[in-house]
């Protein structure tokens, strides 16, 4: 393993070209690929500081992959939603927040952040990581599903934790032949609206919801009428092959056109933002290519 490690090195390091700090931070990258496929053979799990922040995850996952290898994740959105968000409102909510890479960025700006997280062993590292790094009075940690309706669902833990997603219409997932299935557990369901009410966070004091639920999303919406009516932004995932599993894009297009006006690309977040009638056109785009993006739905 150290010969792969160090031929692979060797190799990388030889083949970067062009500016002194695109090679700087090629050669880091590089390196750090390789530390990660060492580590991943020898660990279940890893912990590592990135960004200003201790990460403890696993090596397999996606998000535990970019933070560790690019330095970051999804936050990399962060700053661009700025002129869509209210920040004298103290509350972001995180749904979906598997290990807290967005939920972790997001307190260093709002003074208390709501994680949301069914998963029971990706909630424990979420809690883990909030803990190691003394963020436990601004991050609210909550295991639940969101969902339409309160009860319970049946949640398919991935062999890459990333891929974690409810079981779908007639049991399919979107990652289905994409992933290999290590277990399926039980996981508790309930309305976003009502969650909040939980924690006796009022739909007024929210700056935005921050959704990645792997097709979940129209339930999402559907559960958190109060918020958008009360002109809550909603920045999700749109991904037309979970979507289908969940009801339908269908669905989800209805949904969105119900409680929002507009939306804006995240390739195109800072430009202005289109009608929510033209989001079909996007959805049908992304379906074709087998692709997905996130998106900020203004209400």
């Amino acid at each position: 393993m150290m010969d792969f490690v160090k031929n692979g090195l060797r190799y990388g390091l030889q083949a970067v070209s062009g500016p002194i700090e695109k090679r700087n931070e090629a050669r880091t990258h590089i390196r750090r690929r390789l530390a990660l496929e060492y580590l991943g053979r020898a660990h279940r799990e890893i912990t590592f500081q990135r960004n200003g922040f201790t990460w403890t995850g696993s090596p397999k996952c996606t998000i535990t992959r970019a933070i560790f290898i690019d330095g970051r994740h999804q936050d990399v959105f962060i700053d661009s939603l700025e002129k869509w968000i209210d920040k004298k409102k103290p509350v972001v909510v995180n749904v979906g927040a598997n290990i807290g890479d967005t939920a972790l960025p997001l307190s260093k700006i709002w003074k208390r952040v709501l994680a949301i997280e069914p998963s029971p062993e990706t909630f424990s590292r979420l809690q883990n990581n909030v803990r190691q790094n003394g963020l436990g009075e601004l991050i609210t940690c909550c295991q639940v599903a969101i969902s339409n309706t309160a009860g319970i669902a049946e949640l398919v833990i991935a062999d890459q934790p990333g891929n974690t997603e409810l079981l779908g219409d007639n049991g399919s997932v979107g990652f289905d032949g994409d992933d290999l299935r290590r277990a399926v557990v039980s996981v508790a369901t309930k309305p976003l609206d009502d969650v909040l009410k939980d924690y006796h966070i009022a739909p007024h004091d929210v700056a935005l919801v921050w959704s990645d639920t792997q097709g979940f999303e129209a339930q999402v919406i559907e559960s958190g009428s109060g918020l958008w009516a009360a002109g809550v932004p909603l920045w999700v995932e749109v991904w037309p092959k979970g979507l289908e599993c969940h009801g339908g894009i269908d669905k989800f297009l209805n949904s969105c056109k119900q409680h929002f006006k507009r939306f804006v690309a995240a390739h195109k977040v800072r430009e202005a933002p289109e009608p929510i009638q033209s989001l079909a056109s996007l959805v049908t785009d992304l379906r074709a290519k087998g692709t997905s993006t996130d998106i900020l739905l203004i209400p």
